[in-house]
């Protein structure tokens, strides 16, 4: 039995919300490798401490917070999928294609983010294997979400992460559903 000198104290309720909140926050500002704890810790109005007795390191409670706004974003395209988006395939692609790049367009620094941690992955395999996992089912969901078999999922996540980037270059440089659509009808006709 643990005497109540030894225990640790159970911080007040809110905490680690707070600290969630603050590192989804400093994510959006400062990106994944310029968040510092302090940063996070002051904007959670905590101590230091609190970051590590909840989350156990800085890196962890950012890959929470990471995955929590991803979490909410996926969320966001979930409710896009059940809305009734055309007849046709053609018509559901550009009504999702045109959803999801505009929310990406709204929350660029999200993806400014996943862009980082991909190039810190290419020299981290612990972090390329976790990234991974999320990989997979990133290209299951957009399958879904674009009503297409899920082989198709990994040509959509392409197609996605292109686009994404050229936003992230220049905001007006969107890649609409027609001219994608064009673009790929032309690449299929080489093949013929």
């Amino acid at each position: 039995m643990t005497s109540s000198s030894t225990r640790r104290p159970t911080p007040p309720a809110g905490n680690r919300e707070a600290l969630l909140a603050a590192a989804r926050d400093c994510l959006r500002d400062r990106g994944y490798a310029r968040t510092t704890a302090r940063d996070i810790a002051t904007g959670a109005g905590v101590s230091l401490a609190a970051i590590g007795y909840h989350f156990g390191s800085k890196e962890a409670l950012l890959d929470a917070a990471l995955v929590e706004a991803l979490r909410d974003w996926g969320d966001g395209l979930e409710a896009i999928g059940a809305e009734d988006l055309g007849g046709t395939p053609g018509e559901r692609f550009r009504a999702v294609w045109g959803r999801v790049v505009a929310s990406a367009a709204e929350d660029r620094s999200l993806w400014a983010v996943q862009f980082e941690l991909l190039a810190d992955a290419a020299r981290d395999p612990e972090r390329a294997a976790s990234l991974g996992g999320a990989n997979e089912q990133a290209r299951a969901a957009l399958a879904e979400l674009f009503g297409v078999p899920a082989e198709h999922g990994t040509l959509l996540q392409m197609l996605l992460l292109g686009a994404v980037s050229h936003l992230l270059l220049d905001p007006a440089d969107v890649v609409g559903a027609d001219d994608l659509l064009a673009q790929a009808a032309a690449l299929v006709a080489l093949t013929a």
